[in-house]
C-alpha cells in the first residue's frame, strides 16, 4: 500500500498541471458541500441542546373566524393550560415584544433586549443556570422586577465573563435589579435575548384578558414521557369546553375559548420552520456542484489513462493480476481525494465564516455552526466516496483493454468508440447539472431583484430612525409618557439638517403584525366572521410627510387632533377596498374591539382619510388593511396611568434629512441625552440599512446559488475543453493532413466548435427538461423562496441557454484555435 501511495503521488507531482485542476475542482465541491452541511446540520438536523428536546411544544392559539392559524396565546390561556392539562412535565411562557430596554451598571446605559418569563420556563427546557439560579415562582408576582438573569451573550460581552456579576446591581428601566443568575451558552431561545426578566402577570391583568383576550404571550411545554402530541392535543380538546365557564358575561367583544382553539407543534420543527425551505434546497444545490466535479474529474482520470495504456500494457504483461490494477487505482484516486479533502476543509474553514456574515438575522442556532467532528466526518466521507467513484472511471476504461495494448502502446489512436461516448455523455451530464444550478441561481436572483423593486408605498431616501423605551419607574402616566415623545419629535424637528421627524410604534417593512377586530357602525356583522385589520400603527405629526406616504383621500392628522377633539383615525388603500368596495369611506365610523377602557362603551372613531398601502410586514408581504391613530388621541382611551392605556412606552422617531442622514447619528443621540440620559439609543440605523436587512434571507440564498451556479459553469466549462483538447490531441494527424490539403483554419474550427456545441446543447437539453419536471414537481416548495417570479420564468430559461452556451463555446473555441494556428508541418513531426 505504501508502494501504490509513494507511486501516486510521484504521478501527481509529475503532471502538475491535471493535479492543480483535479485538486481544486474537488476541494471547491467539498468546500461547498462542507460550508451548507455545517449550516443544514446546525440548525436542521442536529437535536436541540436540551434534555429530551422530542418532548418540547410550541402552543399556539388560532382564530378561524379571523382567518389567523398560529399566534401566540393570552395569558388566562396560560394559566388554564398550566394549571389543568395533565399531559405536560412543565409550560413556560414568555413575553412576544422583545423591548429595547435601558440597561446600565450606573453609568452611561446601553439598549438590550429584554425577555419577560415565567419561573417555569428554565425548568420546561430541562437546563440549569450557568451561574447562579433561575427565578423563582415568588419572583413572577407584580411590581417592580428584582431581579435579573443575563444571557450568556450579554455576559461575555458587557460584562467581560466575570463570575462576580452575579450578586451585582444593576438598572433595568431606572429600577435597581439583583443579577441572580447566567444563562447557560447552548440556551438561545428565543433568539437574540440579552436579559431575562420576571413576567409577573398581574391578577388584575388576567381578569381583563379574560374578557378582552390580549394574545402577547409565547408557550412552550414540557411533554410527559408516554404522552404524545396527538394525545395532548385531544386533551386540549376536552379541556377548552370547560374553560368557557367562568368567563365575564357574553358580550360582542368576549373571546370564547372555543373560537380560539390551541395547537401544538414540536419545537424543533416549528423553530427552524422559517429558513427549513431554503437551506434543503442549497443543500441539494451543492450536491450537484460535487455530481459535476465526480464527472469532471472522472474525465480527467479517464484521459490520462489512456495515456497510461502503455503502463498498463507492460503491468499486464509482467503478472499483474487484475485485483492488483483495481487497488493501484483507486489508491491514486484515494490519495487524490485526501489532498483533495484537505484543500476543502482549508477553503470551508474561510467559508463557514464568509457564509456566517451573510447569514440573515433572525436564523436560529446560528450560534452552533462550526467545523464540528461531524462536519469535518462529512468533509472527509464526500472527499473519499467522491474519490472512488471518479476512481472507477480509468478502471472500467482498463476493463477488456488489456488485450493487444502492449502492440499499441506509444501509437495515438482515438481510443474505442465506448470510451469517447462515455467522456462525452460525462460532459453531457456536467453541463445538464450546470444549467439546473444556474437555473435555480437566474430564478433567485430574478426574485431578489424585483423585490428590491417592490414598490414600497413611502420614500426611505435620506431616512433615519432610532428607538426609545420609556422606564415604568421615570414614565409613570400617559400625561408624562406624551410630554416626552412630543418634546423628542419637536427638538428633533428643529434639528440643524433635519427636514422634518416623526414618531411611531413600529417601523415599516418590520411591522409585527397586531390582529384586531373592529366592526362599522350601522353595517351588520357578518354571522361567524369578525372584521379584521393587520396592524394597528400609532402615528406622530407629520407622520405622512416624512415618510413620503400619499394621501388618496381626505386629509391627514393635525396637533389638533388631541385628547379632547373627535376620535379620528386613518385607514389605508387595502382596507378602503376590502370594506367599502366602490365606496368612499371618509365619513364612515367604526369602533375598535381594543380601544375601550375596561366596562366603559367603546368609541366611535370617524375615518378622515385613505392613504396609500405601505409594506408593513416584509417587502413580499401583500397589502392589508391597516389603522392609523394619532398619537395625540391615545390618551383619550387611558386612565391616566400605565395600567391602562395605549400609549406606547417604546416608539421610533424617524428623521427625514436635508442630505446625508448619517451625519445626523451624533446630534441625534445628544438630543437624547439632553432629554434623559437615562434611556439607552437603540437600533439607530438608516432607512437604506433597515431595507437592506429586510433582503437579507432572499440575498444570502441568491448569493450561494449564483456562486454555485458559477462554480457549476466553470467545471462545466474546464470539463469541455478537458475533453475538446484530448479528442483534438488526438485528431492531430487528421487536421494536420487536411491543413496541408488547403482546408481553412476558420472552417476547421467552426467544425471543432460545433461538434463541441453538439454536446453542450445535448446537456442543455436534458438540464431544461430536468429542471422543467423538478420545478413541476416542487413548484410549492420553491415558490416559497420566490417572489413575482414563476418557477417556469421562460426570460430565466432562455438565460440559461445563452448563457451556457457561451461558456460552452468559449470552452471549444480555445483548444480548437490553439491546434488550428500550430503549423501542419511541425504537427505531423510531432505525430
Amino acid at each position: 500500500m505504501l508502494q501504490d501511495v509513494r507511486f501516486a503521488l510521484r504521478l501527481l507531482v509529475k503532471n502538475l498541471g491535471f493535479t492543480i485542476v483535479a485538486i481544486t475542482t474537488l476541494g471547491l465541491a467539498v468546500a461547498a458541500n462542507t460550508v451548507v452541511f455545517s449550516i443544514v446540520d446546525a440548525i436542521l438536523i442536529r437535536p436541540l441542546p436540551y434534555p429530551h428536546p422530542e418532548r418540547l411544544v410550541r402552543v399556539y392559539t388560532q382564530a378561524p373566524m379571523r382567518e389567523r392559524y398560529q399566534f401566540p396565546v393570552s395569558a388566562p390561556e396560560y394559566v388554564d393550560l398550566a394549571r389543568d392539562s395533565k399531559s405536560y412535565e412543565s409550560v413556560g411562557a414568555w413575553n412576544m415584544d422583545l423591548h429595547a430596554t435601558n440597561l446600565s451598571g450606573g453609568d452611561h446605559p446601553v439598549a438590550v433586549n429584554a425577555a419577560l418569563v415565567t419561573a417555569s420556563f428554565l425548568p420546561t427546557m430541562g437546563v440549569a443556570p450557568l451561574l447562579g439560579r433561575f427565578f423563582d415562582p415568588s419572583e413572577d408576582t407584580p411590581g417592580d422586577p428584582r431581579v435579573v438573569v443575563l444571557a450568556y451573550r450579554l455576559y461575555e460581552s458587557l460584562f467581560g465573563a466575570d463570575p462576580s456579576v452575579v450578586g451585582k446591581t444593576v438598572y433595568v428601566n431606572a429600577v435597581p435589579v439583583t443579577v441572580v443568575g447566567v444563562m447557560p451558552k447552548a440556551v438561545d431561545f428565543p433568539e437574540w435575548v440579552d436579559v431575562w426578566l420576571p413576567l409577573r402577570i398581574d391578577p388584575e391583568e388576567l381578569a381583563r384578558d379574560r374578557r378582552y383576550g390580549s394574545h402577547r404571550l409565547h408557550v412552550v411545554a414540557r411533554l410527559k414521557a408516554e404522552v404524545s402530541i396527538a394525545q395532548a392535543e385531544a386533551e386540549l380538546a376536552l379541556l377548552m369546553p370547560a374553560w368557557s365557564e367562568g368567563r365575564s358575561p357574553a358580550t360582542e367583544d368576549v373571546i370564547d375559548p372555543r373560537d380560539h382553539p390551541l395547537v401544538l407543534r414540536a419545537l424543533h420543527p416549528d423553530k427552524v420552520a422559517s429558513v427549513r425551505v431554503a437551506l434543503w434546497t442549497l443543500q441539494a444545490a451543492v450536491m450537484f456542484v460535487l455530481l459535476i466535479a465526480c464527472a469532471n474529474i472522472s474525465n480527467l482520470l479517464l484521459a490520462r489513462a489512456e495515456a497510461r495504456s502503455g503502463e498498463i500494457a507492460v503491468r499486464t504483461a509482467l503478472g499483474a493480476s487484475r485485483p492488483r490494477m483495481v487497488r493501484q487505482f483507486l489508491t491514486e484516486s484515494l490519495v487524490l481525494g485526501c489532498l483533495g479533502a484537505g484543500t476543502g476543509i482549508l477553503l470551508a474553514m474561510w467559508g463557514i465564516d464568509a457564509a456566517m456574515a451573510f447569514l440573515p438575522d433572525g436564523v436560529p442556532r446560528t450560534s452552533e455552526i462550526h467545523l464540528d467532528p461531524t462536519v469535518l466526518a462529512f468533509a472527509v466521507l464526500v472527499s473519499m466516496g467522491t474519490s472512488l467513484v471518479f476512481g472507477l472511471a480509468p478502471i472500467i476504461h482498463a476493463h477488456g483493454e488489456l488485450a493487444g495494448t502492449l502492440r499499441a502502446a506509444g501509437q495515438r489512436t482515438t481510443g474505442g468508440r465506448n470510451k469517447q461516448l462515455f467522456r462525452r455523455a460525462l460532459i453531457v451530464l456536467e453541463v445538464s447539472l450546470a444549467c439546473v444550478l444556474v437555473l435555480g441561481a437566474g430564478l433567485m436572483v430574478r426574485s431578489f431583484v424585483r423585490l428590491q423593486q417592490v414598490e414600497l408605498g413611502f420614500d426611505p431616501r435620506n431616512v433615519v430612525s432610532l428607538q426609545l423605551q420609556l422606564p415604568d419607574k421615570t414614565y409613570d402616566t400617559e400625561a408624562k409618557m406624551l410630554d416626552f415623545w412630543l418634546r423628542l419629535r419637536d427638538g428633533a424637528a428643529n434639528l440643524p439638517g433635519v427636514q422634518s421627524a416623526t414618531l411611531m410604534r413600529e417601523l415599516m417593512p418590520r411591522h409585527r403584525a397586531a390582529y384586531n377586530g373592529f366592526r362599522i357602525v350601522g353595517r351588520p356583522e357578518t354571522p361567524g366572521m369578525v372584521s379584521n385589520v393587520d396592524n394597528w400603527q400609532y402615528a406622530g405629526d407629520d407622520f405622512f410627510s416624512t415618510m413620503g406616504i400619499p394621501v388618496v383621500r381626505g386629509r391627514v392628522f393635525t396637533p389638533s387632533d388631541g385628547p379632547n377633539a373627535p376620535a379620528v383615525v386613518l385607514i389605508n388603500q387595502a382596507m378602503a377596498t376590502k370594506f367599502w368596495p366602490g365606496e368612499d369611506p371618509v365619513g364612515q365610523r367604526i369602533i375598535g374591539y381594543r380601544v375601550a377602557r375596561p366596562g366603559e362603551p367603546a368609541v366611535e372613531q370617524t375615518i378622515i382619510g385613505v392613504v396609500g398601502d405601505v409594506k408593513q410586514q416584509g417587502l413580499d408581504a401583500p397589502a392589508t388593511p391597516e389603522l392609523y391613530f394619532p398619537l395625540r388621541q391615545l390618551e383619550r382611551y387611558g386612565d391616566g396611568s400605565r395600567d391602562w392605556s395605549l400609549m406606547p412606552e417604546s416608539m421610533y422617531l424617524v428623521i427625514r434629512a436635508q442630505n446625508d442622514p448619517r451625519a445626523l447619528f451624533g446630534a441625534l443621540r445628544a438630543h437624547v441625552a439632553s432629554l434623559d440620559e437615562g434611556l439607552a439609543v437603540a437600533r439607530l440605523n438608516t432607512m437604506d440599512d433597515v431595507l437592506y436587512d429586510a433582503v437579507a434571507k432572499p440575498r444570502f440564498v441568491a448569493l450561494l446559488f449564483t456562486v454555485f451556479a458559477g462554480i457549476a459553469l466553470v467545471m462545466a466549462a474546464i470539463g469541455i475543453f478537458g475533453v475538446m483538447s484530448y479528442s483534438i490531441e488526438q485528431r492531430t494527424r487528421e487536421l494536420s493532413i487536411r491543413m496541408a490539403l488547403g482546408a481553412d483554419a476558420g472552417r476547421l474550427q467552426k467544425m471543432l466548435v460545433l461538434e463541441g456545441l453538439r454536446l453542450a446543447a445535448a446537456g442543455v437539453v436534458l438540464g431544461l427538461a430536468c429542471a422543467f419536471v423538478v420545478s413541476l414537481g416542487l413548484r410549492n416548495w420553491l415558490s416559497a423562496l420566490l417572489f413575482d417570479v414563476g418557477v417556469l420564468d421562460p426570460a430565466t430559461y432562455a438565460l440559461v441557454v445563452v448563457s451556457t452556451a457561451l461558456v460552452a463555446a468559449l470552452a471549444c473555441w480555445l483548444p480548437a484555435r490553439r491546434a488550428t494556428r500550430v503549423h501542419p508541418m511541425i504537427a505531423m513531426r510531432n505525430e
